[in-house]
């Protein structure tokens, strides 16, 4: 959701489908499990409610609060992720809608809860994108938003290295922004077992270290790239360098796979600085 619509055109054609299978590295395993925990979590409070998932991208996790919600609703601006999500994970009570990224096709306080993972910080207009999660949020209701920890991923004042990124948050950033649209927020942070944080923190420092030595007009290039070249030709490049880096072609195996799982990531109150990711839970 942003602030005009030659934006959510964009947004909508480059839109990139998360990978939940098939993976390549580890990094890119551990990755998914960090995204998928939010949505485990974000369950627990679903139960016997209605839930709307804004930016469900392919609806692996409006699945997830399917699993407990009475009623839930998967939206994006991006017509080929609703396309993907409806042919794999609609149901009776799980449905999903394509939104133009400005206004939400819903009633006042129609949710019980509201999950926006991943989305915040994509978006260049905080007013109308919060504004609407407020409004369709009853009484009492939560908002969680997940994104990542910019204290962890950035050098002071450094731009985000991912070129689709309008801003990275801090733990005090984002309580700060949420605050003034939620009533009560709290922000935690996303943990893990130590090989499994070891292997994430060291893909964010490799990442930070070569942002470090690209020059500036290189990142502004590199941006304006990002927004001419289709996101599937762009992706297959990515996707072709980390099998080519990572020495391997075949997806990772069972026994590879079972290093890692959900239950090997925690969220803690505590040192929200050295975090892999944020979560906020806002109360209407």
């Amino acid at each position: 959701m942003t602030s005009s619509r030659p934006a959510i055109r964009f947004q909508a054609a480059q839109h990139e489908l998360v990978q939940t299978e098939g993976f390549q590295t580890l990094e890119a395993y551990g990755l998914y499990l960090i995204h998928a925990r939010a949505y485990a979590e974000a369950a627990e409070l679903a139960a016997g409610g209605a839930a709307l998932d804004l930016g469900c991208n392919t609806g692996y996790g409006t699945a997830v609060l399917g699993t407990r919600a009475a009623r839930v609703v998967g939206v994006d601006v991006s017509a080929r992720a609703i396309a993907a999500a409806r042919q794999r994970y609609a149901a009776a009570h799980v449905t999903f809608e394509e939104v133009d990224g400005l206004r939400l096709p819903f009633p006042e306080a129609s949710f019980d809860l509201v999950t926006s993972f991943q989305v915040i910080e994509h978006v260049a207009d905080y007013g109308p994108y919060l504004t609407e999660i407020r409004r369709v949020l009853k009484p009492g209701g939560a908002a969680l938003f997940s994104t990542p920890n910019a204290s962890l991923r950035l050098d002071p004042g450094m731009p985000p290295w991912n070129p689709f990124h309008v801003r990275e948050f801090t733990a005090g950033d984002l309580r700060d922004l949420l605050s003034r649209y939620f009533a009560a927020v709290a922000v935690r942070g996303l943990f893990a077992q130590p090989e499994l944080y070891a292997l994430e923190s060291t893909r964010l420092a490799k990442a930070r270290a070569a942002a470090r030595r690209r020059p500036r007009w290189l990142v502004a290039l590199r941006g304006l790239a990002a927004r001419r070249v289709p996101f599937g030709l762009l992706q297959t490049v990515v996707n072709w360098e980390r099998a080519w880096r990572s020495g391997r072609s075949a997806p990772l195996g069972p026994a590879e796979l079972a290093r890692f799982s959900l239950a090997d990531l925690f969220y803690s109150d505590a040192d929200l600085d050295q975090a892999l990711d944020l979560l906020a839970i806002a109360r209407a």
